[in-house]
């Protein structure tokens, strides 16, 4: 870290006397003074906000790393993309904020029409957009719409599922105890088995499923002896946070028709597989089908909070049902905009589409290897290895996962981060390039070889 840099947090906070360029310091001064979340300070460093472009970060003491996570999905065009620096700056004389749910602007509205736009939409009804300022906040919004307008308030999750640690949200997440325990739920949910063919829970295999999930099939048991008023079925297109699940077509396409045969909502989670990264707008395009609400963050905002709900006019049935401080404010949804223009001007959702069948390749070349890899699997640039005690038995191995993971960002430099129980999640920005993906994949495999026995 810059001298100067350490100098302006000094001029901000007088009583600052000492910056110290040393993780370790930092480390245990930020343990005590930040609230427990999902740190892991034996694994990563402290990083340097100062520098950093593309793949490339760097700790306080000057390492650098290759990235992997690009803030979980956030930065699809990279740390600092230098076009987008450029635009920050030709921007910088737009307003803060306009309290987009109480006054109209140009910029808030053109984002919205660019949104739904690019959602496929071929029913009669129109798309409109309810702008937030995070992922957890969007799936509030769709499911108090699907309240609003269906009248009835149940719904169908999944587990694993996550959707936020906000109160709607965490009712339907179902990924870690740690999550969810005494915390109320707020309204009643079926909870089903998600689409995980790897680990089955019925036995059967991928092709079982071909043209009919079977896992889809049983809901409608559930609900026959739970309540079919169901408002909402609310799915991730590709499990994320529960282990990089990639669901088979007929998963998505069985709860489009389950959700017409209740009269109910068709809810897609697409905050950290939409916006290009599966190859594709919107992961759930892959099975061919049409949703009727979409949620998205993470990517939207280019850096900043930023997410939305795109459903079916009316999304709420009176004026005042539903409103918020923060939207998508100017200078944001401008930010917003520039993204998906920059996706589509250099093919990104395309350039998503070979690195991640590239990546994937060598993931599974990874799982021939070594016998601790048990499952690769991934869509454009979501991927993800699981990892075990055996093939054959399939036992979880979070401690091996966990081994792995220290070793890949402590001696490889690789920043990348877990999923599920034990899971290694690859996210990286859309903008990798050939060689990017190499060293990456190049640097996990030496993790895995350094640590496999």
């Amino acid at each position: 870290m810059e001298k100067k840099h350490r100098e302006l947090l000094k001029k901000l906070v007088p009583s600052l006397k000492d910056v110290p360029s040393d993780s370790d310091y930092w480390l245990k001064r930020s343990e005590k003074a930040l609230g427990k979340s999902t740190h892991d300070r034996e694994v990563y460093p402290v990083l340097d906000p100062n520098k950093g472009e593309g793949l490339r970060l760097y700790d306080l003491e000057g390492n650098e790393y290759i990235d992997v996570t690009a803030g979980v999905a956030v930065k699809a065009l990279g740390t600092r993309n230098p076009d987008l620096v450029a635009f920050e700056k030709e921007i910088s004389h737009v307003t803060e904020e306009y309290s987009g749910q109480d006054f109209d602007y140009i910029n808030q509205t053109v984002l919205s029409e660019r949104l739904t736009d690019i959602t496929p939409n071929s029913k009669e009804k129109e798309k409109q957009c309810f702008f937030t300022t995070s992922g957890a906040r969007a799936i509030e919004n769709a499911v108090k719409s699907a309240m609003d307008t269906t009248r009835k308030h149940r719904f169908v999750g999944f587990r694993p599922a996550f959707h936020g640690r906000t109160g709607l949200a965490l009712t339907l997440t179902a990924s870690k105890a740690a999550h969810r325990e005494y915390f109320p739920a707020a309204f009643p949910v079926v909870r089903a088995p998600y689409a995980y063919c790897y680990r089955c829970p019925y036995n059967l295999k991928p092709e079982d499923c071909e043209q009919k999930a079977y896992c889809v099939e049983q809901i409608y048991d559930m609900v026959s002896m739970e309540g079919t008023d169901i408002a909402g079925i609310v799915f991730e297109s590709i499990c994320g946070e529960g282990g990089i699940i990639v669901p088979p077509k007929s998963f998505a396409k069985g709860l489009r028709k389950l959700a017409d045969d209740l009269d109910a909502v068709l809810i897609a989670d697409e905050i950290q597989a939409g916006l290009g990264r599966s190859g594709k707008w919107w992961a759930y395009e892959h099975a061919g089908i049409e949703v009727d609400t979409v949620c998205a963050a993470k990517a939207l905002g280019a850096g900043w909070p930023m997410g939305v709900t795109i459903g079916d006019k009316p999304m709420f049935t009176a004026d005042g049902r539903n409103s918020e401080t923060f939207s998508a404010e100017p200078r944001m949804a401008l930010l917003s905009l520039f993204v998906l223009h920059y996706i589509e001007k250099h093919n990104l959702i395309e350039n998503a589409e070979k690195m991640g069948a590239y990546m994937l390749k060598r993931l599974n070349e990874m799982k021939e290897k070594f016998k601790c890899v048990g499952d690769a699997r991934g869509l454009g640039l979501m991927l993800g290895i699981e990892i075990v005690e055996d093939k054959k038995s399939k036992k979880r191995d979070p401690e091996k996962r966990d081994a792995v993971l220290k070793n890949a960002v402590q001696k490889q430099r690789l920043l990348i981060l877990p999923s599920g129980k034990n899971t290694l999640r690859l996210l990286p920005p859309l903008t990798i390039t050939m060689e990017e993906a190499e060293d990456a994949c190049n640097r996990l495999e030496k993790a895995l070889e350094e640590t496999s026995v």
